[in-house]
Parts: structure tokens; C-alpha cells; sequence
């Protein structure tokens, strides 16, 4: 009995000691449980990017849906308010020599009384290099009272910046309601705050970068006031604010003369160029306010009008002594530094720096040795290969002010060309209404000047009493004869030849955009007609 007795107790024993062994987990069972919880952590974390990426991906997609909402809206509402609605460029007004001593009646499309209240103002397209989609300019004039189905309400007008509490200006000229001829009254308020409003502007869009840009600049419109019957700024007493208009007559308040620290476009949101006193050839210059007055083009003799827009040379980016426009600046790329680098225009940064003082003044000789920065010959101005800004004038005070949209891969403008019957970019084919072939009247273009120093593919609607580069014809006439096919014909001597206008009638905006953070690239495509103010954005 005892023998049993121990062998089962030794039994017992071993078994339990077998038990004590397996109450844990062996080594190949903690590695299965613990790849097992990674292997649940990785699936988990999968899933959660992909609904955080997704979530992303239609965050951007809204964003940028909200973008091209805003984009569209405001290329629609700037094109409707163009004040040249109908798009026949002005011809040059002269003499028939058939029959001789006669000029071109109302009633004929080379004339500039021809619809001019459809034609007041300009509108000017530049394509420049037509296999690069990211330097193409629009340029126009706009007014709130050009379309008419626009409201009549104090939401629509144009406002910017008017500050003229200024260095050494005194304070009694800035008392409003003693001085009321002032742009920061033209709003109607009898306190100053800076600000301005106006029914028309220039409006510029161009890509500078990977930035898209709107730059806006009133046209005056003063307060129809007792004491106000001038739309240069003065004093009630006579004092000029900006412009000398001779050489005997008091020097203005305003100024790179009066104080170092004045710079136009940095107080004053307002179309201007740099105009001379009287008499002429005195070399006095000084910054000349536009008003509505100057957007007819029908008085050809300019004995009225005598600062017309349509006439380049008055233009916000062009050269107010050649009428040429400035697009291109040399580059600080080290491979390939003399190339031509787009700017399109110079931006509110620029404009808003201490040292670029035009159109009030020239350039200090301390940035590229000084000058009209207008002029592609003028000061030698560098633009930064990284930041494309224009070196010298980094961080200006109204920096992407400007500013509509980032991120943008390409900015381009087509125009519709019925002969192709097709949106063409401008100079790209031989033929066609917007084709290179010039040289005779029936050729489509007849102005192989204007534009700027590096290229000539431009739409401009022209003045009838202007040259630019001795030339003055515009473009594209966009005129044609009277057969079938109303091939281009462009004859100023006789008056018995019938010539058929052909108006540019629809525009096509293309902007390619990217999200930042989705990466999500998309495209803007705005087809605009200019004949009936409709468009269709698809």
C-alpha cells in the first residue's frame, strides 16, 4: 500500500510541476500576440489615413470649387463692365486720297465716331511667346455703368487706397470740407479715412510665378461740387496736390521733391502717368490724374480729350514716351542670366517700395542706376529667379495686395477667330483674323511694332490719332471685305470700299490651379463672349 501510495504521489508531484510550467505564455506565443497587435495597429492606421486622405483630398477639391467660383465671378463681372463693348480697334483717322480732301462718314467702321459709345476706353490682350502658357496679359478699362444689367448700387464701385496725410503736407490741406478737390473726397465723405471709390478702373490680370494677380487703378471721379471743376488734385486756393501744369505755376504739395518718403502708388490706388508741364520740352514731370473724360476716343484731333486711355503711351505699364508696353525683365538665373523673364506687370510689392516713385518721379540712381521703370532701356532691373520679385523693391509696404490666386500653373488667353473657327492664340498661324502675315492691306495684321521690346502678338483697340513706333495703324483692324469668306482688308485711301467689321466676339480663359495640401491640380476653362455680355464656365 505504501509502494501505491508513493507512486501516485510522485504522479501527482510531476503533474503538478507540469501545470506550475504552462500558467504563461511561451516565447512563440508572445511573438504571434504581439505581431497579431501590430498587424491590427497597421490595419487601423491604414484606415485612418485613407479616410484622412480622403478627407483631404475633398477638402481641397471644396477649396479649390470655391476658388474657381470666385475666379469665374470676378473674370465675369470685370469682362461685363468693360468699357469697350464693342471690339473694333479704332482705325487711324486721316484723308481719303478717294475722292480726296473727305473723310470717313459716321456711319463707316473706319471712322471713330462709328458706335463710339461702345468703344470708349481700351482693351488690350498680349500673348507674347505662343507656346508658353504663363505670360499672357489682359489688360481693359472697366465701368459699373457699362453693363446694364448691373445694379445701381454703392456695392459695385471700385475702391482703393487714398492717403494724403503725407510727410510736409500741410494739415490745413487736408481738411476736406475746405479743400473738397481731393481723391480721399471723392467718396463722398467729409472725413478722411484713406480711402477712395470710383465708377471705372484699369484692370490688369497677369501670372507672375506661381501667382496670379489683379491690379486695380481708379479712374478719378470727383465730387460734382461748387469749387471742384478740375480733376486734378488742387487746393481751394489753387495749390496743386500732384501736377504742375506749367512751369510758372506753384509746385505741388506731393512729391519726390517735396519729401523723399512720397510714393504714388503706394498711397493711391488711381490710373496716372508721368506727364509734362507746360510748355513743352520744359522737363518738368509730374503724376496727371485720368478721369472719366479721358475714356472717349472719338475726338480725334485730341483737341478736347487730350489724355485719351485708348492711347497706349497713357496706360498703367506702358512707356509714356514710346507707348510701349513693359512685360519682360532680365533674370538673376545663374544658366541662363540674359534671358527675358516675364513680370507681366510690376506688382503692388513693387510699386508699394519707397525707391519706385513713377509716376511722380523717376527712380533713384541706387536701384539699377535709375530712370523711367517703364522703359525696358531705362533702369537695368533685375527680377529674382526664386521669388520673381523685381530686386530692389522686396517688401514693398503692400505686399500681395494684388494677389488673387497661388499655386497657379499657367494663365492663358485665347481669342476666337471665326475665320479658323476656333480660339487661336494671337500670332500663331500665318493666317487667319489674328495671324502674323502684314505688309499690304489685305494682310491681317498691320502694326508689326506694337507690344514690347521682345514680342508683337498683341490686341490692342487702338486710338485714332496715335503712333507707336512711327507706326499708326492698330494690330488687327479686325475690318474685312465683302465677299463670302470676308477675307481681312484694311483700306484707308478709298472711301467707296465697303468694309465689313468683324469685332472680336468671345474670349477663352484657361487657369491650371493647385490645392497645396490634397495636391489636387485642376482647371478653370471661362469661355466669354463679348458681344451680348453671357458666358459659360465649364
Amino acid at each position: 500500500m505504501n509502494r501505491i501510495h508513493s507512486r501516485q504521489q510522485g504522479l501527482s508531484n510531476r503533474s503538478a510541476e507540469i501545470d506550475s510550467v504552462r500558467t504563461g505564455f511561451t516565447l512563440v506565443e508572445m511573438l504571434v500576440s504581439v505581431a497579431l497587435v501590430l498587424l491590427m495597429m497597421l490595419m487601423f492606421t491604414e484606415i485612418f489615413q485613407l479616410l484622412s486622405g480622403s478627407m483631404t483630398t475633398q477638402r481641397g477639391i471644396s477649396e479649390n470649387d470655391q476658388r474657381e467660383r470666385l475666379l469665374v465671378t470676378l473674370f465675369q463681372s470685370d469682362l461685363d463692365n468693360r468699357t469697350f463693348q464693342y471690339l473694333l480697334p479704332l482705325a487711324n483717322y486721316r484723308d481719303f486720297t478717294t475722292p480726296p480732301m473727305t473723310k470717313p462718314l459716321p456711319t463707316d467702321p473706319r471712322s471713330p465716331e462709328y458706335r463710339k459709345t461702345e468703344r470708349l476706353g481700351y482693351f488690350y490682350i498680349s500673348e507674347n511667346d505662343v507656346n508658353d502658357d504663363t505670360d499672357d496679359i489682359l489688360q481693359f478699362t472697366v465701368s459699373r455703368f457699362a453693363d446694364p444689367n448691373q445694379k445701381d448700387d454703392t456695392e459695385d464701385f471700385y475702391y482703393g487706397k487714398s492717403d494724403m496725410a503725407q510727410p510736409n503736407i500741410p494739415s490745413a490741406a487736408l481738411q476736406l470740407s475746405a479743400h473738397p478737390n481731393q481723391p480721399d473726397a471723392d467718396d463722398g465723405r467729409i472725413l478722411a479715412d484713406g480711402t477712395s471709390q470710383s465708377s471705372a478702373a484699369e484692370v490688369s490680370y497677369f501670372l507672375r510665378g506661381s501667382n496670379l494677380y489683379r491690379r486695380v487703378l481708379l479712374i478719378r471721379e470727383p465730387l460734382t461740387i461748387s469749387g471742384v471743376n478740375t480733376s486734378q488734385p488742387v487746393t481751394a486756393t489753387g495749390v496743386p496736390y500732384f501736377l504742375r501744369s506749367s512751369t510758372g505755376s506753384p509746385a505741388p504739395l506731393y512729391g519726390e521733391t517735396v519729401d523723399s518718403r512720397h510714393n504714388f502708388w503706394r498711397d493711391f490706388d488711381f490710373s496716372a502717368f508721368r506727364a509734362e508741364a507746360t510748355p513743352p520740352g520744359s522737363g518738368v514731370y509730374y503724376a496727371r490724374f485720368h478721369d472719366l473724360s479721358e475714356l472717349d476716343n472719338s475726338d480725334a484731333s485730341r483737341n478736347t480729350v487730350l489724355y485719351p486711355l485708348g492711347i497706349p503711351h497713357f496706360r498703367y505699364g506702358f512707356n509714356h514716351l514710346t507707348g510701349l508696353s513693359r512685360e519682360f525683365m532680365t533674370s538673376t538665373a545663374p544658366s541662363s542670366p540674359t534671358l527675358p523673364t516675364f513680370i507681366g506687370r510690376f506688382t503692388h510689392e513693387e510699386t508699394s517700395h519707397e525707391d519706385f516713385n513713377y509716376p511722380h518721379d523717376l527712380m533713384p540712381a541706387s536701384i539699377g542706376g535709375g530712370g523711367n521703370p517703364m522703359d525696358a532701356s531705362g533702369p537695368s532691373l533685375l527680377v529674382d529667379y526664386e521669388t520673381r520679385v523685381v530686386q530692389g523693391l522686396e517688401e514693398g509696404d503692400r505686399r500681395s495686395e494684388d494677389l488673387v490666386l497661388s499655386n497657379v500653373r499657367s494663365f492663358d488667353i485665347k481669342v476666337f477667330d471665326d475665320l479658323k473657327g476656333d480660339f487661336v492664340d494671337i500670332g500663331r498661324f500665318a493666317d487667319g483674323r489674328f495671324g502674323t502675315n502684314s505688309g499690304s492691306n489685305i494682310d491681317p495684321k498691320q502694326n508689326t511694332v506694337h507690344g514690347n521690346a521682345t514680342y508683337k502678338n498683341v490686341f490692342d483697340t487702338w486710338h485714332p490719332n496715335i503712333s507707336v513706333g512711327s507706326d499708326v495703324d492698330p494690330p488687327y483692324p479686325l475690318l474685312a471685305d465683302n465677299t463670302p469668306a470676308a477675307d481681312p482688308l484694311y483700306d484707308l485711301d478709298n472711301q467707296t470700299t465697303e468694309h465689313i467689321p468683324k469685332p472680336l466676339s468671345a474670349i477663352r480663359i484657361v487657369v491650371r490651379y493647385e490645392d497645396p495640401s490634397s495636391g489636387q491640380l485642376r482647371q478653370m476653362t471661362l469661355i466669354h463672349s463679348l458681344r451680348n455680355k453671357s458666358s459659360i464656365a465649364e
